[in-house]
């Protein structure tokens, strides 16, 4: 079985998010991993790899972490909503409220990744795909070290974890907002199978930049442009040089509104600065290559010495 997405012309983004079961660690499970930051969200093409697996999986769970529940399934089109288990965590957090609660068990107050999987009930013989809205809240409630220790028991569990077995799991983390991200994030990188990382448009289109591990050890890289139609299909294409050329380089000019005054010269200013002729240049009126000259004009108080001495100097 496989997550396929519509035709793109031959790129590299629509093939790279079909995951055939061939390609899961037999000893493990597989890892999405989503990057984005405040200057391109990966929200969308989130909902879009959310749609393909709800075609295409019949066990699929989603931890709302960031959003409720029902904008999560806002984003999801078709008939085969009802295969998705949906667990809260957005509304409690913190497990304030069931704290509350003298019934509840002590385990049922926290919300974080595995005290929310040790409570499904799957009967289920097949891998299930658990989906993270966010990983951002989830790191910054429990901590970094604690939910790196949870996603690691998760990812290399080969049996069943609390009776559900997780064949995929596909996050999403915001990497503006976490603790010490120079550190966090590469952990991160390094725990996923395939990576996307979202970037600021060029030329209208949203850039993808593709890390994909094959199981072999073999690592695709590639960078893409991509639009998310209203049905959460896929469209990416390769970027021109041009374009890679504006991706590695940014814009150097200075943004208009930086100061009050102007910085840059005009074509009329330019052209002044090119004719003015500064005091200590000196401009050779005389024809012909006459080779260097030194100028020096005699001041009123010049010592004059015409003696020698030593009678060393040819006066």
């Amino acid at each position: 079985m496989m997550m396929q997405f519509p035709p793109a012309g031959g790129n590299q983004l629509a093939s790279i998010m079909m995951v055939e079961e061939c390609e899961i660690n037999t000893e493990g499970s597989y890892l999405f991993l989503e990057v984005d930051s405040t200057e391109q969200s990966g929200q969308v093409l989130l909902s879009a790899f959310i749609q393909r697996i709800v075609d295409t999986e019949n066990n699929v769970h989603i931890l709302c972490y960031e959003n409720p529940i029902a904008i999560v399934k806002s984003r999801i089109y078709g008939p085969n909503i009802h295969k998705i288990q949906f667990h809260d965590a957005f509304y409690d957090h913190k497990g304030w409220f069931k704290a509350g609660d003298k019934e509840a068990k002590e385990t049922e107050t926290r919300n974080d990744l595995l005290t929310i999987l040790q409570n499904v009930k799957s009967s289920s013989t097949s891998g299930s795909v658990v989906i993270i809205d966010s990983l951002s809240p989830l790191i910054l409630n429990t901590g970094f070290c604690e939910s790196y220790r949870q996603l690691h028991m998760l990812l290399n569990s080969a049996q069943s974890f609390f009776g559900l077995t997780v064949s995929r799991l596909v996050c999403l983390v915001h990497e503006d907002v976490l603790p010490n991200s120079s550190c966090s994030l590469p952990q991160l990188h390094h725990m996923a199978t395939t990576l996307l990382k979202v970037s600021a448009p060029v030329r209208a289109n949203p850039i993808v930049h593709i890390t994909h591990v094959k199981p072999g050890g073999k690592v695709l890289s590639q960078r893409e442009w991509y639009t998310v139609s209203g049905d959460n299909s896929v469209t990416s294409g390769e970027l021109t040089s041009a374009d890679l050329m504006a991706v590695s380089r940014p814009s150097e000019s200075l943004p208009e509104d930086l100061t009050t005054f102007k910085l840059g010269l005009g074509e009329e200013e330019k052209q002044a600065r090119s004719r003015l002729v500064l005091p200590y240049l000196r401009v050779d009126s005389g024809g012909g290559d006459v080779g260097s000259k030194v100028f020096y004009e005699p001041d009123a108080a010049d010592d004059w010495d015409e003696e020698d001495p030593d009678d060393d100097l040819d006066v």
